[in-house]
């Protein structure tokens, strides 16, 4: 982007400017100062309401990410497990996850009932 377009740029943004309050002006000769406290007011309101929502999506981003760091250190952990179990040997490891399964109760409902 050259200078010169930054000058034209510069120039169309004055320009909207100038047609946003000529026709804030007109407006207000046309309608009185009624209608334009009220667009006024609702403009605000609805500035409020999005900036209130966006605040909202921004706690619940925070959440997530909570959520999500929390779940990856479980994993983590479950990892570090695995790894020190496989790290025993064959046999040890077999005889651990026959010890987890004796252990572990059958929640899995019956075939035929």
């Amino acid at each position: 982007m050259s200078d010169l377009d930054t000058v034209f740029a510069a120039g169309q943004a004055v320009a909207a400017v100038h047609t946003a309050v000529d026709q804030v002006i007109n407006a207000a000769l046309f309608y009185g100062p009624g209608a334009l406290a009220l667009t006024a007011t609702i403009a605000a309101f609805r500035a409020c309401a999005w900036a209130a929502d966006r605040y909202h999506q921004l706690l619940q981003d925070r959440a997530d990410r909570r959520a999500y760091t929390a779940r990856a250190f479980r994993l983590c952990r479950v990892a570090d497990s695995a790894d020190a179990v496989l790290a025993l040997g064959d046999n040890t490891v077999n005889e651990y996850l026959d010890n987890k399964l004796a252990a572990t109760p059958d929640l899995a409902p019956e075939e035929g009932r």
